[in-house]
């Protein structure tokens, strides 16, 4: 007798574990109005003069120079218009000559 009553008792306890869990499982896969916002892509020009591609989800900022833009790729393309690399000259480093022992 005693032995039903624990059997059903751990039954009960499982299937509202399992219960609870698909419960709050699938509440937290519907995102919130709120956190679902989407991803922009705007070009950055930053104090040092180099363009980025970077991904804001509140428009544009105030280092914004292009944007904003619903893909990455889209963005990339308005870089290469805005921001075209320059051909600059390598600087090889001279290497001092070897000591002599």
């Amino acid at each position: 007798m005693r032995g039903k009553v624990f059997r059903k008792t751990v039954i009960f306890l499982v299937v509202a574990v399992f219960s609870l869990m698909s419960a709050l499982a699938l509440a937290a896969d519907k995102p919130d109005k709120q956190q679902k916002q989407e991803k922009q892509w705007v070009v950055i020009k930053d104090k040092n003069d180099k363009c980025s591609v970077r991904a804001v989800t509140h428009g544009k900022t105030e280092k914004t120079i292009a944007g904003p833009f619903a893909t990455k790729e889209l963005a990339e393309a308005e870089k290469a218009k805005v921001c075209p690399k320059t051909d600059k000259p390598v600087k090889k480093k001279e290497m001092p000559p070897p000591a002599k022992k």
